[in-house]
Parts: structure tokens; C-alpha cells; sequence
């Protein structure tokens, strides 16, 4: 059975029926141009927050809480899975605008785009009765929408499903980045909702490999590096970074321990950028000696490595020692 949360918003205690149990989440839709859209992509939320904690999630994918901006946007997001409940949508009462007053003055869009368009709830003769901060509850400074007449309500006490918009287009092709990522048009490697074009990226780093001892030169592409980057290899400070361009680092690599290693730059990392190779004669493991322990993580390698160790007399405290080795060259044919 399903349970519904009954509150009561306005003068004329006109009643929403939250039924947050009710409201359907399902993948993202888009209101095609096609179809006499706007392009946006729109998802339900169904689970139930204050306003403040349902427009943080919203924007931690990189959406924005609904703007209704016709009468037709609103009966297409109706579609979407919300049907009779009650929803958040982006609208807020901004108590430092120089308009604001108790209940109706300061409403906007947290997008800042115009409020041309209200739908507030009127009564039986037309008359509109919300805003009007409820049955003495205090100051409602949120806006919500009434899945059965999309009537807009002010709020705040309580949580209720949401719905999520996207209508982002950070490169200006007049296409909505969200879709565009979906379809695999534009690149997210690092799956933030931002297409790689339209922030710091990393395409490649050169060599592929290089020494664990570090001391290597490497060269990292991609996009939309900043003036003066931070290069971590496996988490480690590289050295010597110079920003040739916006799409090219030189650099230095650390000391890092064998392995495949992450390579960021400032907030933007490729997980498996480049791999360490063991080398010979080195201190692997970092325990300040040359030793066995060096040899087990040596033997882990694939790379052109040769060594032999030499083990040490009974009662002898000299540890293992790693020695290289040429490889053996094959023999000339005559």
C-alpha cells in the first residue's frame, strides 16, 4: 500500500499530496527540438530532500533543478514520471533582492534566466492565493510544482522528490552536452558530466613507460591546460613542469614505485597514464637498501631487465644484492 505525506501550503490550506513513494526515476529524457522542444534533457529525482539538499544533488551531475519556462515545459516534464506528486523545481525567494517582500517579491530562477513565465495556484474564482507562506509556518522560500494542474506552490519544511534539467552547452554547437556525452559524441573520461573539450584533459602521456628511479623526460597532451599546472605521477610532484600550450606539458618524472600509475593535472586524471618500469640496481620498495625484496618485485616486471642475485654465506648479514646484466646478443649468422 502505498503511503502518501499529506501537508497543507496556503492560506486556503490547499493540500499536496507529496507521495514520494510513488514518483518513478528513470533515465533522462529529451524534449527534441524536433518535436517543438528546447533540446534540455529532464529526470525525476524520487528521493524525497529539503530544497537546499535537492539542488546540491542536482549539480553534483551537473544539472540544475527544473526552470519552467512555458506551459508546455511543464506538461512534457510531467510526463517524465512525477504524475500527481509534487516536486521541486529551481525557483527561490531572494530575501537580498531589492524587490523582495513577504510572500510574492524576490522569486527567482536559480539559473538566473528572467522569470517570464508563473504559475501560482489560484483559488476557485480565479484569484491567485500562493505565494502566501502557508498556515503560519513561516517564511516559504521555495517553489514547487503540483503534478496535477502544474501549478506552482511556495514550500520549505519539508522533503519531496525533484526533478533534474540539463541544458548546459559548454563548446556553443547549439546541442545540449548531456545528450551529447550519452550518445558518445563528446568525450568524459573522467565521467564529471563535462565534456574533456571544455575543461583540463589529458589525451596521452610519451614515453608510454619509464624508469621507476624516475629522472625521466615525458610529455603529456590533451586540452585545456592551465598556466601554471600541478603534475602528480602515481601521486607523486613531477618536476621541471613547463605549459607549452594549452594542449602540451613537458615535464619530469618522480620516483615511483613499479606499476601502472595515475598521471593528473590540477583536478583532471587519467587512471592508468603510464606504467614504471622496475629497473635494475634500484630500491624498488624504497627501504633504503638494494636487496631481496627489490628481486620479488623485479620479477613482477615484463620489461627488458636482466639480474642475477647473489645469495648471501650462512651467518652473513649482506643482503641480496641486484646485479644487471647485458642481455645476451644471438649469435651472427654467416
Amino acid at each position: 500500500m502505498k503511503t502518501s505525506v499529506v501537508r497543507a501550503w496556503g492560506l486556503f490550506a490547499s493540500v499536496v499530496v507529496a507521495g514520494v513513494a510513488a514518483a518513478q526515476s528513470g533515465q533522462a529524457v529529451e524534449w527534441k527540438v524536433s518535436e517543438g522542444g528546447n533540446g534540455h534533457w529532464y529526470r525525476i529525482e524520487p528521493t524525497a530532500r529539503l530544497w537546499t539538499g535537492a539542488r546540491e544533488a542536482a549539480e553534483a551531475i551537473r544539472g540544475h533543478l527544473l526552470t519552467v519556462g512555458s506551459e508546455s515545459e511543464a506538461l512534457f516534464v510531467r510526463t517524465c514520471g512525477f504524475a500527481n506528486e509534487a516536486i521541486w523545481i529551481g525557483l527561490y525567494q531572494d530575501h537580498a533582492d531589492p524587490n523582495y517582500s513577504e510572500p510574492a517579491g524576490g522569486w527567482k530562477w536559480i539559473t538566473g534566466e528572467p522569470l517570464a513565465y508563473t504559475k501560482w495556484r489560484v483559488n476557485t474564482n480565479g484569484q491567485p492565493n500562493e505565494p502566501n507562506n502557508g498556515l503560519g509556518y513561516g517564511d516559504e522560500d521555495f517553489g514547487l510544482m503540483d503534478g496535477d494542474r502544474i501549478t506552482w506552490n511556495d514550500g520549505g519544511f519539508g522533503p519531496l522528490p525533484s526533478c533534474v534539467e540539463w541544458d548546459a552547452d559548454c563548446n556553443a554547437d547549439g546541442i545540449v552536452d548531456y545528450g551529447q556525452i550519452l550518445r558518445g559524441e563528446l568525450e568524459d573520461l573522467n565521467s564529471n558530466g563535462v565534456p574533456d573539450i571544455c575543461e583540463t584533459s589529458i589525451s596521452s602521456v610519451l614515453p608510454p613507460s619509464v624508469p621507476a628511479q624516475g629522472g625521466s623526460a615525458i610529455t603529456i597532451r590533451g586540452n585545456g591546460f592551465p598556466a601554471n599546472p600541478t603534475v602528480l605521477i602515481g601521486g607523486v610532484p613531477a618536476t621541471n613542469v613547463v605549459r607549452e600550450s594549452l594542449t602540451r606539458i613537458t615535464a619530469t618524472s618522480p620516483a615511483v614505485l613499479p606499476g601502472m600509475a595515475s598521471v593528473s593535472v590540477n583536478d583532471f586524471t587519467l587512471a592508468d597514464g603510464i606504467y614504471i618500469r622496475p629497473e635494475c640496481g634500484s630500491d624498488l620498495d624504497q627501504n633504503g637498501v638494494v636487496d631481496g625484496g627489490d628481486m620479488s618485485i623485479l620479477l613482477l616486471d615484463w620489461g627488458q631487465c636482466y639480474a642475477t642475485v647473489t645469495s648471501p654465506q650462512a651467518g652473513d648479514a649482506t643482503p641480496f644484492m641486484l646485479q644487471e646484466e647485458p642481455a645476451v646478443a644471438a649469435p651472427r649468422s654467416r
